[in-house]
């Protein structure tokens, strides 16, 4: 019995270790699919599918992840917490310089909306539950494998229709982003500094009017 309960969990966690390949194929096809009939406003459906394919790992795993201790206090000092949110803080400049993006009150509403939950979902499954599933690798292995997966996503899933996204240069500001929230941590133990940077870059950096080309950064045209 012991060993089925081991090898059972053994196989969630590799398919969770492998799992960025199969989320990042079928959000990708959505995207192109959704996109013939929605053009940028395909990004909608395809995050519906993202964000259900999150939740599906994580009920697949049970009481395999500790949302209670994701959530929890960070252990150890401030340093990696505070380095969590400065990263979310970078792009205020871009905020400040296209802001008046979001007149519209249904761009507003889902600018909103996406910053505040979109981050829950990505910092649950990229850094939470990889990094865990990989806690058996060489120290930081786990992070630079959750970040590469984080950073190219967005390329080849958003990036099907943003100009921002599919452009080379995102990849660098993506990879510093999840290096930081993932040795935050993996540092800490806790995601909850990482979900309040996380917001704060998807809010300050204008996430929603960039996914639908309204505000594309000048150094990513």
């Amino acid at each position: 019995m012991i060993g089925q309960t081991l090898d059972r969990g053994r196989f969630r966690r590799w398919i969770l270790i492998f799992s960025p390949i199969a989320v990042i194929a079928l959000c990708r096809a959505v995207q192109r699919l959704a996109g013939a009939l929605l053009g940028v406003w395909a990004w909608l459906p395809t995050m519906l599918v993202f964000w259900s394919l999150v939740a599906l790992l994580m009920a697949s795993g049970g009481r395999g992840w500790p949302m209670s201790t994701w959530l929890g206090r960070p252990r150890g000092g401030s340093l990696w917490s505070v380095l969590a949110v400065a990263v979310g803080l970078i792009s205020v400049g871009e905020f400040v310089s296209g802001w008046r993006t979001l007149a519209s009150p249904s761009l507003f509403a889902l600018w909103l909306g996406f910053g505040l939950i979109n981050p829950w979902f990505e910092e649950t499954y990229w850094r939470g539950a990889l990094i865990d599933a990989t806690s058996r690798w060489a120290p930081g292995l786990g992070v630079a494998y959750s970040t590469v997966w984080f950073a190219v996503s967005h390329p080849l899933i958003w990036g099907v229709h943003s100009v921002a996204l599919r452009n080379p240069a995102a990849l660098a500001g993506l990879g510093v982003a999840g290096t930081v929230w993932g040795v935050a941590y993996y540092r800490t133990g806790s995601l909850r500094w990482t979900i309040a940077g996380h917001s704060l870059s998807n809010l300050l950096g204008l996430s929603v009017p960039v996914l639908l080309n309204v505000h594309v950064p000048a150094a990513l045209k």
